[in-house]
């Protein structure tokens, strides 16, 4: 089907479509209102009249169409006839209230009205029915159109251009009352028009607006989404030689999305083997102690499994061992019942990002490692994303995904459960869950609905607080400390026969040798993460001190719950080095995501060689620095520095305010963690060659650390530590500059031509369209002057921006085609400047709105120029005062409104 009558066809459907929809609003409206009638009446005649045509119009188009050659096409014409019978419905009615109605043409009265009369044949039910469907139709109509249109428009040049004239024609014959129609086939008009440069025009923009603010439920309900394409070819689809399903799958991705699961040890050898032990029996021939796991898995008849115990007990470990061992997919073939298995887990992590700890991290998680798995149905599970890679090409910047749409889009995955696979789920650590003002209830709540909605299995895990026993009191369980003894057992005998000085002096003092294995195995009490610390602990004492007796002694010293075992290997550490572990320990803890070997090592060693991270030995150094400065709180897994467990972090953050004031007092005045770390960031990138590919990740990275080390320097620090320590900050800030400039510039345009200015060049300090900020952003306004005080003014960083404006005045000079440093302090993110942020990060948070308050009150009580925006657009006092409203500010001092009325930004 050619454009033209796809949108045609389209455009009759919706008419009939709103039509009905109207008249049954109407009708509803009567059934709940007191007075029982509508603010509107309509005559009989008219309204029969005005469906005939619409009918006649919708049957027309059919008979016109070829036959459908595409499953888009297809799905026009079924929705068409679907259409059709739904207007004989309406039009059968209409007939039977002017038969008993002769010879009156026009209802004037409630009593007498169509709607009130439609009641009277019809009941509730019959009318809820036939909404449903008129709603279903329209939801999934102009996703069909939509796709119908890109296909046939994208063969033949000349036919695009027939579309982009015909276009408008078919906009203006739309019912006018149907503006969400009506505004897409504008939109569809302005998509033909972009200029060679394909940047997105303001009306694309909008276009999201309406593919975001569709009811797509009813659609992804029918389970028809896979009609929209062929799911041969769905992991295939290019735009712009980018593969839309890889489009969609980043857009899911974050930074962190494995960080977690890769840092949780793997299992000690020949340990966790019994969870998949398919007998009520042990190995003894005992009764198990705990619901057979492989029989839950096979069975269907019970959802959820709760994997509980206490902190450190191995629970982590062992939901990572059921993950990655083959026996889970073979139990879950037989659950599966001859469907495909798909399976997906996600690692809460408290220490974490904000992905880390979300219901968002959580569903983007599984999202990602399902559609991976089956990316045939990301155009069912994500039709909005699909539809605008496809209409607007690689350079769309789609929005962020929120909650709603993770869940939309999960319940749609969800609803092919059962038809085209078996899902299920493996979410660990319900207790490090950490979201603002959800409850882990929320997280329950969710976890039940998905379970018992569409069936589900999910096993869960986390420490066995009062609101998960409740939860799950009735489901098959099992708790670790109680069954982990064997695997002790196995851990300790093995890492003291490995010794060899533990060998020698059991040789010849073999009772005592045997009495210290069995005094760790009593006080374990089930707690691997103990254990390992202990054993660690006392087998690096023999090496330099092979006394029995001693190391019985500081097997006494060493106390049994987590805390106190921290506070003693803390206090074990040597005096000359704590200087080094207290910037470990800080850098861990205040770091927002686990830091790099190479990054630690610069951030904490005195007067580093940076050439020096470049050799690859470095790790090796790193993971000894780590063993003798923190005895084994911090370990390095996969070339990230990261606490042994979550315990760790919260020991150093916990409330007692002597140990965290303890390991801080032991670093020098000078430090401050994220300052550290972004300074040794920098250097990092002196030496270390970037992949173009990484380029946005990496600038990102650095602002992020900027923005922390900012935000929480002024957070915590006094006027006369951040005076102390704002000459670094300063530098710093333009090192990021310059590195922003030596990053980008490594990118080249296709016609070979350097994007960006270098930072050698004079430019690098001011007003430039080959400013890195504009490559960064690659929006509508990349063409526009930026400059990196903008940037600053944007986050809020006062001292930066007086001290660039104090030394170049000229910055405050406005210009068309130039973001001001108002502008940006001001509307943040209005010209795209979000897109510098990680997810991790919210300039627009009171953290922020303070300094960008106090840079607006700046500029506008010194710079005597009046401001234009960029794009010479009119943006008068009103939506100034509301942007100052949303952000907190009021009004700038010494009679600001007055001067912002004199300077109006207009």
């Amino acid at each position: 089907m050619d454009p033209m009558t796809a949108l045609q066809t389209a455009s009759a459907i919706i008419g009939i479509v709103d039509f009905g929809a109207r008249l049954l609003s109407d009708t509803y409206e009567i059934y709940q209102s007191v007075s029982g009638h509508t603010a509107r009446d309509v005559g009989l005649l008219t309204l029969s009249d005005e469906l005939d045509g619409l009918g006649k119009q919708l049957q027309a188009r059919l008979q016109a169409a070829p036959s459908a050659a595409s499953a888009s096409d297809r799905t026009l014409q079924n929705l068409a006839a679907r259409c059709v019978e739904a207007s004989k419905k309406l039009h059968l009615a209409i007939r039977d209230l002017q038969a008993t109605r002769s010879g009156s043409s026009r209802i004037n009265t409630a009593a007498t009205s169509f709607a009130s009369a439609l009641k009277g044949v019809w009941k509730k039910g019959e009318i809820d029915s036939l909404k449903e469907e008129l709603t279903e139709i329209r939801s999934q109509i102009i996703f069909a159109a939509i796709i119908s249109v890109l296909a046939e428009s994208k063969q033949d040049g000349q036919r695009h251009i027939e579309l982009k004239d015909r276009l408008d024609q078919i906009a203006k014959k739309l019912d006018s009352r149907d503006n969400t129609t009506h505004q897409l086939a504008k939109e569809l008009t302005q998509i033909t028009r972009l200029d060679k440069s394909n940047h997105l025009s303001r009306r694309n923009a909008d276009l999201v607006d309406i593919l975001w603010g569709m009811d797509w439920k009813s659609w992804a309900a029918s389970h028809e989404g896979s009609i929209f394409i062929d799911s041969q070819s769905a992991p295939y689809t290019h735009v712009d030689g980018v593969p839309i399903p890889m489009k969609i799958l980043t857009s899911l991705s974050f930074r962190e999305i494995n960080s977690r699961k890769e840092a949780i040890p793997e299992a000690y050898t020949s340990t966790c083997s019994w969870i998949f032990r398919d007998s009520e029996t042990d190995e003894n021939g005992e009764q198990l102690k705990w619901p057979s796991f492989p029989m839950w898995l096979k069975q269907g008849d019970e959802n959820i499994y709760w994997i509980t115990g206490k902190p450190g007990s191995g629970k982590s470990t062992l939901m990572k061992y059921i993950i990655e061992n083959p026996q889970l997919q073979a139990h879950l073939r037989v659950y599966a019942g001859g469907l495909p298995c798909l399976q997906a887990g996600f690692f809460f992590w408290n220490p974490g990002s904000e992905m880390e700890t979300s219901r968002e991290g959580l569903l983007r998680t599984l999202l990602h490692q399902c559609l991976q798995a089956r990316p045939e149905l990301i155009p069912a599970v994500a039709p909005r994303r699909w539809a605008l890679y496809s209409l607007l090409g690689s350079r769309t910047v789609a929005p962020e995904w929120t909650w709603k749409e993770l869940k939309e889009s999960f319940d749609s995955l969800c609803s092919f459960h059962g038809e085209c696979f078996r899902l299920a789920l493996f979410i660990d650590g319900l207790d490090e869950f950490k979201e603002s003002e959800k409850s882990p209830d929320s997280l329950i709540n969710w976890i039940r609905d998905t379970s018992t909605h569409y069936g589900i299995k999910i096993c869960v895990s986390s420490r066995p607080w009062s609101v998960f026993s409740d939860a799950f009191k009735r489901e098959p369980s099992l708790t670790m400390q109680d069954l982990s003894r064997r695997d002790i057992e196995h851990f300790v005998y093995t890492e003291f026969d490995k010794s060899t000085a533990f060998q020698e002096l059991k040789e010849v003092f073999h009772d005592d040798a045997t009495s210290i294995i069995k005094e760790i195995l009593e006080r374990a009490q089930g707690v691997f993460l103990w254990v390992s610390l202990v054993v660690r602990n006392l087998l690096s004492t023999l090496v330099d001190n092979p006394s029995l007796a001693d190391l019985k002694l500081k097997l006494a010293e060493i106390p049994s719950n987590m805390a106190g075992l921290y506070n003693t290997i803390w206090g074990s550490i040597p005096a000359e080095r704590q200087c080094r572990s207290s910037k470990i320990l800080q850098i861990c803890t205040d770091s927002w995501q686990p830091c790099s070997a190479e990054v630690m090592w610069l951030a904490t060693e005195v007067n580093p060689n940076p050439q020096a991270i470049a050799n690859p030995g470095i790790h090796n150094v790193m993971k000894r620095v780590l063993d003798g400065h923190t005895r084994g709180i911090c370990e390095l897994v996969r070339g990230q520095v990261v606490f042994l467990h979550r315990s760790a972090a919260d020991w150093v953050k916990t409330d007692d305010d002597s140990t965290t004031t303890e390991i801080r007092s032991k670093a020098p005045l000078d430090f401050e963690p994220n300052l550290n770390l972004l300074e040794a960031s920098l250097q990092y990138h002196t030496v270390i060659t970037t992949s173009r590919d990484r380029m946005k990740f990496e600038l990102s990275y650095m602002l992020d650390i900027l923005f922390i080390s900012i935000t929480e320097l002024y957070r915590t620090a006094t006027a006369d530590r951040i005076s102390q320590l704002s000459d670094r900050l300063i530098q710093a800030m333009d090192n990021v500059n310059k590195l922003g400039y030596d990053l980008a510039a490594q990118i080249q345009n296709p016609r070979g031509q350097k994007w960006t200015a270098r930072s050698k060049d004079s430019i690098s300090e001011g007003w430039s369209t080959r400013h890195w900020l504009a490559r960064q952003l690659q929006t509508t306004h990349s063409e526009a002057e930026n400059c990196f005080v903008g940037c600053a003014a944007s986050a809020g960083f006062v001292d930066y921006v007086k001290k660039k404006l104090q030394d170049n005045p000229s910055l405050l000079i406005p210009k068309k085609g130039r973001i001001s440093i108002l502008e940006s302090a001001i509307f943040m993110g209005y010209f795209g400047s979000e897109h510098l942020f990680s997810t991790t990060i919210d300039p627009s948070h009171h953290s922020y709105r303070t300094g960008r308050l106090e840079i607006i009150r700046l500029i506008l009580e010194t710079s005597p120029h009046r401001y234009k925006t960029a794009l010479g657009e009119p943006i008068g006092i009103r939506r100034y005062l509301n942007c100052c409203k949303s952000l907190g500010m009021g009004l700038p001092r010494s009679g600001g409104a007055n001067k912002i009325k004199e300077r109006r930004l207009a």
